[in-house]
C-alpha cells in the first residue's frame, strides 16, 4: 500500500467518522471459508508478502509480526496436512507445533507412510526448535510472558526464516498430496 493510499484512507476516516459501516462482515462466497488447505495457503502468501516488507525494512520493527505470521502459517500448514491425511483436525490438538507435527507423523504412519528419512527428521527438528523458543505462542506477540517476566530480545536471519518456512510448508503439502494420491484423488 502506498503512502498516498494510506493518506486517502485516513482522510475518509475524518470525513465519515463515526458513521463507518461494518468493515468486517460475512461473505457466503468466500472460497477460503471452511478449507484448511486454502486458509493455510493464504497465510503462506501473507508470509511471503510480509517477508518482502521485513527484508526491505532495516528498523527490525517488523520482525515480531513476521515471526507471528510465520508461526501461524506453519501451524496451519501442519493442520491442513493432518486434515488431508486423517480427514479432520482434532480441536484438542491446540497450537503446540511439535505436538501437531507428531500427530501428522502418527496419522501418516497409521496409513502406511514411512517418514524415517533425513528430511522428515530435519523438519521435525525445525518445528521443535521453534516450539521450544516460543512454547506458548506468545513470545512474538507480547513483550512479557505469562508470569510478567520480560522476554529477551530476538534476532532472526530472515533468509533462513524464509527457507525454514518453505521447507516445513512444502513438506506438509507433500505429505497431503501423497495421501491424496494413495486414495486415488490424483
Amino acid at each position: 500500500m502506498t503512502a498516498e493510499q494510506r493518506e486517502r484512507l485516513a482522510d475518509q476516516i475524518v470525513e465519515t467518522q463515526p458513521r463507518l459501516r461494518a468493515f468486517i462482515r460475512p461473505l457466503g462466497t468466500d472460497m477460503v471459508a471452511g478449507s484448511w488447505d486454502l486458509l493455510s495457503y493464504s497465510f503462506q502468501l501473507g508470509f511471503d508478502a510480509f517477508w518482502d516488507l521485513a527484508k526491505a525494512d532495516q528498523s527490525g520493527l517488523l520482525l515480531r509480526p513476521l515471526l507471528m505470521l510465520w508461526r501461524q502459517s506453519v501451524e496451519l500448514a501442519i493442520k491442513a496436512a493432518i486434515a488431508e491425511v486423517g480427514g479432520d483436525v482434532d480441536r484438542g490438538l491446540g497450537h503446540n507445533l511439535q505436538d501437531l507435527f507428531a500427530e501428522l507423523l502418527t496419522q501418516r504412519a497409521a496409513r502406511g507412510f514411512v517418514d524415517d528419512d533425513d528430511l522428515a527428521r530435519d523438519v521435525s527438528a525445525m518445528v521443535a526448535d521453534v516450539q521450544a523458543f516460543d512454547p506458548f505462542a506468545d513470545r512474538f506477540r507480547y513483550p512479557k510472558g505469562r508470569g510478567g517476566q520480560a522476554f529477551e530480545g530476538i534476532v532472526a536471519d530472515l533468509d533462513e526464516l524464509f527457507q525454514a518456512h518453505w521447507i516445513i510448508t512444502t513438506w506438509c503439502e507433500g505429505a497431503a498430496l501423497e495421501a491424496e494420491e494413495a486414495r486415488g484423488i490424483f
